[in-house]
């Protein structure tokens, strides 16, 4: 992702093995990323662990300035 996006949120729609190692990439490189799930998605919880500030669809587009669906 261009340095460019610096300061700006990314908000990854989804958690599934692909759209995790994306987020922790995304992360890896300093960019800020909040996760998007549906509020009874099983994914939740591994998100959590793993990190990341997670939200439900909604408020995850609204905090955001990128948003990427997975």
């Amino acid at each position: 992702m261009p340095k460019k996006f610096a300061g700006k949120t990314i908000a990854v729609l989804g958690y599934s093995e692909d759209g995790a190692e994306y987020a922790k990439r995304l992360r890896e490189q300093g960019y800020e990323v909040v996760i998007g799930l549906r509020e009874r998605d099983v994914m939740w919880p591994r998100a959590e662990q793993d990190g990341f500030k997670v939200m439900n669809l909604w408020n995850a587009i609204g905090a955001s300035d990128i948003i990427q669906v997975w």
